[in-house]
């Protein structure tokens, strides 16, 4: 029995493939692609994450990986070739995935059509890994231990490979499995025994964790490391997919994720692990589920950090499909595979010889056959398909994930309501995020995320960047909305959904309405105190429209500058141009179209202002038009009419009522009733009843559950007191190593009772080295954190005294006699430092303004450990750490909870 074939299925395939033609000739093809490629060697060196590396400077693209090419790489928009090292590092992480997929591609040939020449390629490969895997350094990593890679997830995917493919190595030869013993004490026990070091919890990477150490520990009979990531796939079944089987991170992570729960659940499964029934119903319907919010262009919305414009058109997608219809063959999963394998789409390279395993390399959707699949559709696959019967897209709501999309003109047209799971980790502050497309345009668009190493991420992470409501200019904080109504009738169909901000209270209900021919958008808000609101729309629109021409607004207008100023951090200095405002009266119905896609019509039920600007638009693409309609005090309404420009719509409003006027004469009438919406046309009297409504006790959020965060620890201060606390090894967050190997680092954190300001004191003791302080460096080479994140120094994190609400961090380096001093959130807002050394180390003192009447302050303080012969940092000790584990990913950031909360006593006369 192999880790993925009962003996009966090996037989039964073997046999099956012994027929050229069967599997629509997949085998045959492989053969062919593997033989082309037996005299590329196995790639020697350790993978490097750098800022640019493996992308052009120029056009931000990735590009192109040939693994024949380790030192000129070419960028397939502007065809430049690059020969820097920094790309031959990120390189080679593909290059080490590219020959592990072909180790395992090799194997399964070698065992099922006694392809001799294959066998012995993997046999090389294994050989070759096994000599080298313990000569790669584990440090300098990026998100976890690794020694090929810069993050675990990685070489748990390269790992499951291997694996796979020694253990059907040694189902189909004995030599090799005489050599096993050597692979599995030199590479698959070290390897998965590093891997294990690092949970990563609810997370996509935990996945691929999962399944390499389910593999590994079949290989090793190792029921310890057997039962404990048995334990951690239930939980991730249980907790990352939602009840429609969409995984919690988003379209793009739920491909990706899903394709690591099929290895483990397969895994798991011929091990006789058992899983809960409710969990592998979610997993099988999990299959489906891209297909059922998939656009009409047959690309995956870019909702949270998914890539842009990425069609389903993938040859590993059509593979993950067929392994899913041999589970459970459902007609949804025919009509999918029925649209990836038309033969009316142009043919093209499926990008299946270059491969990176399964980390995704996307490229445009070609034509696809069964011969384009891969290893895991060789092994799991059905012998013979169904009849592949296609079906026209339906309306969706998909209850689980918070996602109602609307499908018209025989799926021609879409409109998604994305109401709630925020998306943890991935996600995005995009609550009530209204996205429409065509067949031919985006009208209003999701761009997702380019590179997590730019600066642009904080851009593509804002709630600017959306289609969806914000409060005084900031991000929403990730809270889920909640649906309060859904139906469709026919041609006609509304979704309902309410979400609260967190930080301001304001509580907005967000109402769509689709129709055949133009989508209606009612948004109401209400707040206990003055507040502006923004509702962006990503869409350029006409210079002149009926209402109040545009113009440059007055920069010493508050609103006016903070817009300014957020948009310039977001997306860089320079990089926003044409900012320009109107003034609207009350009401006004001003026609805003974008002549290329679509026509906006807007009312406004109390003066506001629209403001307009050019940004950035998706990765790689060109700049984007952005409108958004600003409202200002404790209450709002505003409605939106968006229709193709062809329909010459006409938006009036009579009260609750809302009318929409044709050319021809006729005129629809909306309004809401008490008995869900209705829709009537004035002319013949037809009425539609939209009903749907849900109980706002009973109505669906997400259904996987979240843990309430760790509340904050208090103290309280005497006047003329001060709090001394000790941080040393259970405060330590390490990288690659533990605290003991780091030196045994502590330090010694004071804060005094305020008078002129609060006083924070970090004395530093690092007993087996002196104190590294790096240079400064304007970019950081590495990522997008700040450069000084990789040096010795103290991270200050507190709420401001202010306005007793905005959350500051600052990161702290000694600079010879000074320091220097960096907001890394919020602002310094009054903060000083200064700096001495120790014989043991050094001392960081802050001091905080205290406004008259504060009586508290809540403050975090990590110490930076980095010795001068890393690149990244080391570790930190955290004075307020809320459950973390590690210091990767941390930067210069520290969420609030979990942070200590100071209270001062009063001085008593």
């Amino acid at each position: 029995m192999t880790l993925l074939l009962t003996p009966a299925a090996l037989t039964a395939r073997r046999q099956a493939l012994a027929d050229p033609v069967a599997l629509g000739g997949l085998a045959a093809s492989l053969q062919r692609e593997l033989h082309a490629a037996l005299d590329v060697p196995v790639p020697g060196g350790k993978s490097r994450l750098t800022r640019h590396g493996g992308r052009c400077p120029s056009c931000t693209v990735l590009l192109t990986f040939d693994p024949r090419s380790p030192h000129r790489h070419t960028c397939p928009s502007c065809l430049a070739v690059y020969s820097d090292s920094e790309h031959h590092e990120w390189w080679l992480m593909n290059a080490h995935l590219w020959t592990a997929e072909q180790c395992t591609r090799a194997a399964a040939l070698g065992l099922l059509c006694d392809d001799q020449r294959a066998a012995g390629r993997a046999d090389d490969i294994l050989a070759t890994y096994a000599d080298r895997y313990l000569l790669w350094p584990n440090r300098d990593n990026a998100l976890g231990p690794t020694r090929p890679f810069f993050s675990t997830y990685l070489e748990s995917i390269w790992l499951l490979h291997l694996a796979v493919a020694l253990d059907l190595r040694e189902q189909a030869d004995v030599a090799a499995r005489s050599s096993g013993g050597v692979i599995r004490d030199r590479l698959i026990a070290p390897s998965a025994h590093l891997i294990a070091s690092f949970p990563e919890g609810r997370s996509n990477r935990e996945v691929w964790h999962v399944a390499a150490r389910l593999a590994a520990a079949a290989l090793l009979d190792d029921a310890r490391m057997r039962d404990a990531a048995a334990d951690s796939l239930r939980s991730l079944l249980r907790t990352g997919l939602h009840s429609d089987g969409s995984w919690y991170e988003g379209d793009n992570y739920h491909l990706f994720a899903h394709r690591g729960l099929l290895s483990a659940v397969t895994l798991a499964e011929h091990a006789g692990i058992e899983i809960p029934a409710a969990s592998m119903q979610q997993f099988d319907a999990g299959f489906a589920a891209p297909f059922r919010t998939m656009f009409p262009d047959g690309t995956f919305p870019a909702r949270r950090d998914s890539q842009y414009g990425i069609s389903l058109r993938q040859f590993r997608t059509a593979d993950w499909l067929e392994c899913g219809i041999a589970r459970r063959d459902t007609p949804e999963l025919r009509a999918a595979l029925a649209m990836m394998y038309d033969p009316a789409v142009p043919e093209g390279d499926t990008g299946r010889a270059d491969s990176t395993a399964d980390a995704e390399r996307n490229l445009r959707g070609v034509r696809l056959t069964r011969a384009d699949c891969s290893w895991r559709a060789l092994l799991c696959a059905p012998i013979d398909l169904p009849p592949l019967v296609g079906a026209v897209p339906r309306s969706e709501l998909l209850e689980g994930q918070g996602l109602a999309v609307f499908r018209r003109d025989a799926g021609r047209f879409w409109v998604g309501l994305d109401y709630g799971d925020p998306g943890a980790g991935h996600g995005h502050p995009d609550r009530l995020n209204l996205v429409i497309a065509t067949d031919t345009h985006r009208w209003l668009d999701d761009v997702g995320t380019g590179s997590y190493t730019s600066p642009t991420l904080a851009w593509y992470r804002s709630s600017m960047a959306h289609n969806a409501p914000m409060v005084n200019g900031a991000d929403q904080g990730a809270t889920s909305g909640v649906l309060r109504a859904h139906d469709e009738q026919g041609d006609a169909g509304w979704v309902v959904a309410h979400w609260t901000d967190t930080a301001s209270g304001v509580r907005f209900v967000r109402t769509i309405v689709v129709m055949c021919d133009y989508v209606l958008d009612e948004l109401i808000w209400d707040s206990a105190a003055p507040v502006f609101v923004d509702l962006p729309v990503q869409g350029a629109v006409r210079d002149d429209f009926s209402g109040a021409p545009w113009c440059a607004p007055a920069t010493d207008e508050p609103q006016v500058a903070h817009l300014s100023q957020r948009l310039g951090q977001l997306i860089g200095a320079g990089s926003v141009s044409r900012l320009v405002c109107a003034a609207l009266p009350s009401p006004a119905v001003p026609d805003c179209s974008d002549d290329e896609r679509f026509a906006l019509q807007l009312w406004t039920e109390t003066a506001a202002y629209l403001w307009r600007a050019e940004t950035i638009g998706p990765p790689a693409g060109q700049p984007h038009g952005l409108v958004s309609l600003r409202q200002s005090g404790q209450s709002g309404r505003s409605v939106r009419l968006y229709a193709a420009t062809t329909t010459a719509l006409r938006l009036d409003v009579d009260g609750a009522a809302y009318l929409i006027r044709r050319p021809e004469g006729s005129t629809d009438r909306h309004r809401r009733s008490p008995e869900g919406w209705r829709v009537e046309n004035v002319e013949t009297a037809d009425v539609r009843l939209l009903r749907g409504e849900r109980d706002e006790t009973t109505a669906s959020i997400a259904s996987i559950p979240h843990l309430p965060p760790p509340s904050q620890s208090e103290c309280r201060l005497p006047p003329d007191g001060r709090v001394h606390i000790t941080l040393g090894e259970p405060q330590y967050l390490p990288t690659e190593v533990s605290w003991h190997e780091a030196g045994r680092p502590t330090a010694d954190v004071y804060v005094q009772a305020p008078h002129d300001g609060v006083v924070i004191v970090a004395v530093v003791v690092q007993i087996h080295r002196a104190p590294y302080f790096a240079a400064a460096q304007n970019v950081n080479p590495l990522d997008n954190e700040l450069s000084d994140v990789n040096s010795d120094g103290v991270q200050l994190h507190w709420c401001s005294l202010r306005d007793g609400t905005t959350w500051n961090s600052a990161l702290a380096v000694p600079d010879r006699d000074a320091v220097r001093l960096t907001a890394a959130q919020g602002a310094l807002d009054g903060l000083l430092a200064a700096w001495e050394p120790s014989d043991a180390g050094y001392a960081m003192r802050f001091s905080v303004p205290w406004p008259a009447g504060a009586s508290a302050l809540t403050v975090a303080v990590c110490v930076n450990d980095t010795p001068p012969d890393r690149e990244r940092r080391r570790g930190q000790l955290v004075l307020g750490n809320r459950g973390a584990h590690s210091a990767y990913l941390r930067g210069a950031r520290h969420a609030p909870d979990g942070a200590v909360r100071i209270v001062f006593e009063p001085q008593h006369p």
